[in-house]
């Protein structure tokens, strides 16, 4: 990438990605019921480093889930995250400072419907949203709203087995068609689903399987994922029939793969692999199910019920644009290896952060180019960033390691935008500091913004500004063009 001239469209949205599992806290409040994130406890003696190959094994069952509600003592971040339930206008106020024009974020399932069955809304969730959308859109900012964020409300675990359960598709439906009534005339961009292909890691928090209530894992996870395509589907088809420029998106994280050498079984193994993610976009974008999927459905004993008429509406209701999370690349080797999405291999012309997790820009590129060059659907970038365990002093942190990684991420979105690609957003994670998803820290630190709460939630709460806050105020001014796109 050596060109330095470059501009980004004018109507570009720059801003920022938060979910209310991570941010919201008020978990007892205003009658919100308990969710799949809620139960996630801080482990003081987190190996980071491991933390990823760990994450299946710490999937809940029955016994567990019913442990973690009735622990009196232990720590759960996410049911406090970092207080926006009650700073939301603070917060908002800083993103309209650094002069965000949209921002996305979640609308928690369990406060709407506390236990998700229910036949109406709780008013007083629904109120507070009023109150956040109309406070976005004050600020100037079009309003990008995630309706599921890896908040199931146990309720639906425990009683109907999560969304393996086709009864899951009339509850989030409904769910879903609430918030458009509610919302459709204010909101335009919606993701049903985050980054609906981590069932390696999220069968609990994303899918709601319990390990013990499943006897084939994979049928189950994958008869989930069907129905949340379903969804998808149905929430797509009232979209239309309710305000025509609403815009329904698919989100993934993104699993592309480096070979990790040229001999061709790495590149053979590689392909198969990276199918097998498109798979997610595959279904809502093109509106069928591939045939290596089918394939593998056959050779691996995983029967799926689809019926006719499924078929049909997926056929019928295809999404208007694919979202992305982008953090870091992945390796594959032939030989060391398997099928599994969870099984990657060291790069060594990369270097990560304390969680392992490698910077590459790069790759962002590539993401961005193979997504187009299949889909040509409207890219937007749900999520980016990068991790650390920030150093505060002197009332702010000198974070030039974060800056540097935006910069060159943007730089990417940059090359793609020349090549044609029709990009539309970008939404690093995460404006202010927020609770990890993965680790249940807050050390594990993205934003623009530092918080004053530390792993256990002592501290302040306080916001303060660090140096990548202004420079990506300065971004946003000159729309990219502050930017040096020479800098290696």
């Amino acid at each position: 990438m050596n060109s330095n001239k470059f501009t980004f469209p004018k109507d570009f949205l720059w801003g920022g990605a938060t979910a209310a599992c991570q941010t919201e806290g008020a978990y007892d409040v205003d009658g919100r019921g308990l969710s799949t994130s809620d139960i996630h406890k801080f482990d003081p003696s987190l190996d980071r480093k491991k933390y990823r190959s760990k994450l299946v094994e710490n999937e809940h069952t029955t016994a567990t889930l019913e442990r973690a509600v009735a622990d009196k003592t232990g720590y759960y971040p996410k049911r406090h995250g970092n207080e926006f339930y009650y700073r939301y206008k603070e917060d908002i106020a800083l993103m309209k400072e650094m002069g965000f024009n949209s921002f996305r974020f979640s609308i928690a399932w369990p406060r709407v419907f506390p236990n998700g069955d229910e036949l109406e809304p709780n008013e007083k969730g629904l109120e507070f949203y009023d109150k956040v959308i109309a406070e976005v859109i004050n600020a100037g900012m079009e309003p990008i709203v995630t309706m599921f964020h890896y908040d199931i409300p146990l309720h639906l675990l425990t009683e109907y087995g999560g969304f393996r359960n086709p009864k899951l598709i009339e509850f989030m439906t409904r769910y879903g068609k609430i918030l458009l009534d509610r919302y459709g005339d204010k909101v335009k961009y919606w993701i049903p689903f985050n980054q609906t292909n981590l069932i390696q890691y999220c069968s609990f928090k994303s899918l709601g399987i319990l390990r013990d209530k499943t006897d084939n894992l994979a049928e189950d996870q994958y008869q989930a994922i069907h129905h949340q395509f379903i969804i998808n589907a149905k929430l797509k088809e009232y979209a239309k029939s309710l305000n025509p420029e609403i815009q329904i998106g698919i989100m993934l994280a993104d699993c592309t793969y480096y070979p990790r050498t040229c001999k061709p079984e790495d590149i053979v193994f590689a392909m198969k692999r990276i199918r097998m993610q498109y798979f997610y976009a595959d279904v809502p974008l093109r509106g069928e199910y591939p045939g290596h999927m089918l394939r593998y459905f056959k050779e691996n004993n995983i029967n799926i019920k689809i019926s006719e008429e499924d078929k049909v509406l997926l056929r019928e209701n295809t999404l208007d644009f694919l979202a992305f999370s982008y953090y870091y690349s992945r390796t594959l080797d032939s030989e060391k290896n398997t099928m599994d999405p969870a099984s990657i291999s060291e790069n060594p012309y990369l270097t990560g952060n304390a969680w392992g997790w490698t910077i590459d820009p790069l790759g962002f590129y590539n993401a961005i180019s193979q997504y187009w060059d299949r889909y040509q659907k409207p890219i937007m970038v749900a999520e980016n960033g990068f991790g650390y365990e920030d150093v505060f002093e002197d009332g702010t942190v000198h974070d030039d390691y974060r800056i540097d990684y935006l910069k060159h991420h943007i730089q990417a979105i940059g090359e793609a935008v020349k090549d044609g690609v029709d990009i539309f957003a970008y939404l690093p994670w995460s404006p202010i500091d927020a609770v990890s998803s993965g680790t249940a820290e807050m050390s594990k630190r993205y934003g623009f913004v530092y918080v004053d709460f530390d792993d256990f939630g002592k501290g302040t709460g306080d916001r303060f500004k660090k140096d990548s806050f202004y420079w990506y105020q300065k971004v946003i001014a000159t729309n990219g063009a502050g930017l040096s796109f020479n800098d290696k």
